[in-house]
Parts: C-alpha cells; structure tokens; sequence
C-alpha cells in the first residue's frame, strides 16, 4: 500500500448571504483522485447537497454541535473532474451567519475510510481513530476559544488553519505521513475550556486497485 498523495487546498470564512455558497477549487492531475470538503456553520440552518464541477457529493455525515451552537458536515468526491471547477453547498435557506469552508484533494488515494465524531469535553480533547495501514488522518476541532494545537498523533503537531466563525474552527489538520495500521490518538487543544475533537481516515492504495475500485467493485 503507499499513502495518499496530498493536493491542492481551498480554504474560506465567509457568510454566504444565500441559500448556497460557491467557491472554484483546483482538482490535481493523477490516478485514483478524491475531494473532501468540511464545512462548519451556525446550527440555525441545514446543509442539503454540495456539487464539484456539477458533480454531486457524497454526504458522509452532518451533526449539530448544540452547546456550541454549530453544525458541521462532510462532502467526499470520488474521481472528480480536474483543473478548476466551482465547488458548491447548498443550504435549507439563506444563511446570514459564517461559513468555514475547507476543501482538500488528493490522487492515489483509496477514499473515505472510518470517521469518528466526538462533542464539546475537556481541553485538551484527546482520542482514538482506527485506521488501515498507510492511511491519512484528518481533524477538526470547533471551540469558544482559540485553538491551539493538533497533534497527529498525540504529541506531533500538525499544521492546521484557523477560521473565527463566531465559534473558533481549526480545520485541515492531518497527517504528515501515512500511518500503521491500528488505533491512533490524536488531541486538540484550546485556550478555552471546552473543544470537539472529530476525526476521519483518508486511505491508501490497496494492493488490489485504488478508489475506483474501492468504491465501485461488485463481486
């Protein structure tokens, strides 16, 4: 197996002031391509779809954050189109509050694997994801304070962006490199007293074929 390659990332804080936010992100050139995109935004409204290229998303899950009074969602791609193309969330109605937007792409990528979501606790936020040999772990963490750290595994810190959505978004956390096969912990840290910690596997190639045939294999 080999880990995914990482590509380009698209990343924005803003209030759409629609029914629907749409931003352009550049897909990389390459085999067994994927496309991931977190959002995090007040609770008060819904996400419904999102798109890439025209191309309708998976929606790998949605949860509502009530004593942060925030709801966060993930959209996955599978094989997207390349180069440049407009990548939309719609909403249930107008949404006049912030939106945290972050979008990654990878190629040699085998897709979407386990996903843990943990609510508001103790800072610092620390827990487990299971993962396949080589794979890549994503983080985000939402609290009222500013966040501090990601540690890919407990205690590397990884890279991560910051956005102030009203609530404080560290998104786009993730691995330096792939990862054993096994339970991993990873922890967030705030200057707050209280964060989430949601987590979520990017896999490798298998030897049998990459995310094409992940997803789409019927035996």
């Amino acid at each position: 197996m080999a880990a995914p390659t990482k590509g380009n990332i698209t990343q924005n804080s803003a209030t759409p002031g629609a029914n629907f936010r749409s931003i352009n992100h550049t897909q990389n050139t390459g085999n067994n391509r994927f496309l991931i995109l977190f959002l995090t935004m007040s609770n008060g409204k819904s996400y419904t779809s999102a798109t890439y290229g025209g191309n309708a998303m998976e929606f790998e899950y949605t949860i509502e954050r009530s004593g942060l009074s925030s709801r966060m969602a993930v959209f996955t791609l599978v094989d997207p189109p390349t180069g440049s193309n407009a990548l939309r969330v719609n909403f249930n109605n107008t949404v006049y509050t912030p939106l945290s937007f972050y979008a990654q792409s990878f190629t040699d990528c085998g897709g979407f694997g386990a996903e843990v979501k943990t609510g508001g606790g103790p800072n610092p936020r620390t827990g487990n994801i299971t993962v396949e040999q080589d794979s890549l772990i994503m983080v985000t963490s939402t609290s009222n304070g500013v966040n501090q750290t990601v540690q890919i595994p407990t205690g590397t810190n990884v890279t991560r962006t910051n956005h102030n959505i009203n609530k404080r978004v560290a998104v786009g956390a993730i691995s330096a490199t792939g990862h054993d096969a096994g339970a991993i912990s990873v922890t967030a840290t705030t200057n707050n007293v209280s964060l989430t910690l949601d987590r979520v596997e990017i896999k490798g190639l298998s030897s049998s074929g990459g995310v094409e045939n992940n997803f789409f294999m019927i035996m």
